[in-house]
């Protein structure tokens, strides 16, 4: 019996590693809050093989809108760093968010603006050594939307 045979064990079982993007999508699909439980166990799923890709980054999009405001800390966390480091940290060159990964982004942020996409939308510039000119005005636009502003004069 070798090791290398042996299944992973995952959020909801055994499961190959290699299918994270289904096991984001079921989390979606299930619709339930990401308690801090779940946010350190889908951490340890995505992290430990490959980086994560644009396929896997979509699908924790969509599992952040399915928790429609429900959201806790360790969630936001975990989205906000987990997607800047995707963007940012491990695109080629490293620390430059390229112009066809600032157009997904804005593309995604559009679809649902939260205060959790605003604070990804932030931590990309403040992560990045260059960005698009036209991010940054992007990025101050939406931080003039409703959702964002009434979340940052509660805060």
């Amino acid at each position: 019996m070798t090791f290398g045979a042996l299944p992973k064990h995952t959020l909801y079982g055994f499961e190959p590693a290699s299918d994270r993007r289904g096991l984001i999508a079921s989390l979606a699909e299930k619709a339930e809050a990401m308690t801090p439980a779940k946010v350190r166990q889908l951490r340890r799923a995505l992290f430990e093989e490959d980086a994560l890709n644009r396929a896997e980054a979509e699908a924790l999009f969509a599992l952040h809108r399915a928790q429609k405001g429900r959201a806790g800390v360790e969630w936001t966390r975990f989205f906000v760093e987990t997607l800047a480091d995707h963007l940012v940290c491990r695109g080629k060159p490293e620390k430059i968010l390229d112009h066809d990964s600032a157009r997904w982004l804005i593309a995604e942020a559009d679809r649902d603006l939260s205060p959790a996409v605003y604070a990804l939308l932030a931590h990309v510039l403040a992560e990045a050594d260059s960005v698009p000119a036209w991010f940054v005005e992007a990025v101050r636009e939406r931080g003039e939307a409703d959702p964002v502003r009434a979340a940052l004069a509660c805060a």
